[in-house]
């Protein structure tokens, strides 16, 4: 992920859509954790419909990429499609999230062919003793 400015992280993604997805798009979500210097599989495994999704807001979804972004779940056209500095409200997630490295992936499908797959990697860590300090 670059760095949005000094402090804060944001992602990207741009891609070329080369066929027409509408509220048919189906995500398939598995998350794995790093351990014993591996990426292993962990017990959070999603298939949901991507509209239907988008249209609940499910994790700030909709209200993140309807300022950052061309893209819209229910309504994916064919062409250039773009995600430009992206910053995710945490706040819209579980509060309780297990220390650590993840890597989740993406699979999203139309019709049970794969249309994309994205590999996401992150981190959850503990706020730093200095931003305790200052509470």
């Amino acid at each position: 992920m670059p760095l949005y400015n000094r402090t804060q992280r944001a992602f990207s993604l741009f891609y070329d859509a080369l066929v027409v997805t509408g509220a048919k798009l189906k995500l398939d979500l598995q998350v794995y954790k790093f351990t014993s210097n591996e990426y292993r599989f962990f017990p959070i495994t999603v298939n949901v419909n991507a509209c239907a999704e988008y249209a609940r807001n499910t994790f700030g979804m909709k209200d993140l990429l309807s300022k950052t972004s061309n893209m819209n779940f229910c309504n994916l056209k064919k062409g250039f499609n773009y995600v430009k500095n992206a910053i995710p409200d945490f706040s819209k997630y579980p509060p309780h999230l297990p220390r650590g490295m993840y890597k989740i992936a993406c699979t999203f499908k139309t019709d049970s062919r794969t249309s994309m797959q994205l590999d996401f990697y992150g981190a959850i860590k503990d706020k730093p003793d200095y931003w305790k300090r200052l509470l």
